[in-house]
């Protein structure tokens, strides 16, 4: 089958185009035909089917209805597709979007506690896995080519997975995207970190997130996302910081904020997840088979993800709030303002070896996209 991979990489020699999403999916969909022969080994069996509950926090947007797939419901389809077929119906993969099944991080806890058996994460591991947190250094990725490398390729990676599994009980399956992340608020057009000051953010529930933001000279506000819209509208808060995909089409935020920033100061995560114990009492084919369709399921997430923030969401925002682009030297200030502290802080938490390791890893990709 044509490497998903290589797919992405021809797209962004290009312009982001809306059918290459529908591509990647039907080009996965094709694939699955390939690993059927395998199905008479499986175990459990079609006769005696295996449902597994998937929990994530986007909309169920299609094809239930005419709208572009959200990143997470774009995996979630996916990852079920693929399982689905690849056991020729042995083990089935139950969906549920919009947090019906519960929030992101309470989706999270039980997955750790083995009471949900998947759910795709976004910014809250490092509550549960501090030494997760180095992938939110600020500034630390200069494109989100740069991080699929460090997930998909670097050693320092699957060891850290590793430890993750042996630690606290959970396999990630695929990393997808969430977004970079930008700022918006209501106070006023933010074009340096000395326009920061005293500026009230809703960040996630994660340290990296709240001492990010306090680096920059704002006060960080954790809030769950459902009372985010509400907060913003009666001026709890002042500010946000989101992908434009969620800024958008998820949360329709810009209805709510007058101006943005364009400093993509954070990368984040949908990080698909697995109870370990339940993963591993699985036969290794099956888990294999689900392996190779968390990375497939990563791939369509990334998509989706550009698709909507890149060409769509901009186009959106473009005619609702005011949008300043730092210029590098800008991006510059921003980055010696926040990353110093919030990397010795990280260091403090979770050793140094650990964020050199990191740092490292991003460095060897820089080097292998030709960055450097």
């Amino acid at each position: 089958m044509i490497s998903l991979f290589r797919i992405l990489r021809i797209r962004r020699k290009c312009m982001f185009r809306q059918w290459s999403v529908w591509m990647i999916i039907g080009m996965v969909v094709v694939g699955m035909l390939a690993v059927g022969s395998d199905a008479a080994e499986l175990n459990p069996t079609p006769e005696n089917p295996v449902t597994f509950r998937l929990a994530y926090t986007d909309n169920a947007s299609w094809p239930e209805t005419a709208k572009i797939p959200e990143p997470e419901h774009a995996n979630a389809l996916i990852f079920k597709s693929y399982v689905e077929t690849a056991t020729n119906g042995a083990v089935m993969i139950e969906l549920y979007p919009s947090s019906s099944f519960a929030s992101n991080k309470e989706a999270t806890e039980m997955v750790k506690a083995g009471t949900l058996d998947l759910c795709i994460e976004t910014g809250v591991m490092g509550g549960f896995f501090p030494e997760y947190q180095v992938i939110n250094i600020p500034y630390v990725f200069r494109s989100p080519e740069v991080a699929w490398w460090v997930f998909d390729n670097s050693q320092f990676w699957q060891d850290l997975m590793d430890q993750m599994e042996a630690e606290i009980g959970m396999v990630c399956l695929g990393m997808g995207q969430n977004g970079v992340r930008h700022f918006t608020n209501n106070t006023r057009p933010i074009h340096e970190p000395k326009d920061m000051e005293g500026i009230k953010f809703r960040v996630m529930q994660s340290p990296i997130f709240v001492k990010t933001v306090e680096a920059l000279g704002a006060k960080a506000i954790p809030i769950a996302w459902g009372e985010l819209y509400t907060s913003l509208q009666t001026g709890v808060i002042d500010g946000q910081e989101n992908p434009i995909s969620v800024i958008t089409f998820v949360g329709k935020l810009y209805e709510v904020q007058e101006y943005m920033t364009l400093d993509g100061h954070t990368w984040s995560e949908n990080m698909l997840l697995m109870n370990a114990a339940t993963f591993r009492s699985l036969p290794e084919n099956i888990q294999q088979i689900f392996r190779i369709a968390g990375k497939h399921a990563a791939q369509a997430d990334r998509a989706a993800e550009g698709l909507m923030s890149r060409i769509l969401g901009m186009n959106v925002l473009k005619e609702h709030i005011q949008i300043y682009a730092p210029t590098p030297e800008q991006i510059t200030l921003f980055q010696q303002k926040a990353q110093p502290p919030v990397v010795d802080w990280l260091k403090e938490q979770v050793g140094a070896d650990v964020v050199d390791g990191f740092l490292e890893a991003v460095k060897e990709a820089e080097v292998a996209l030709g960055y450097e």
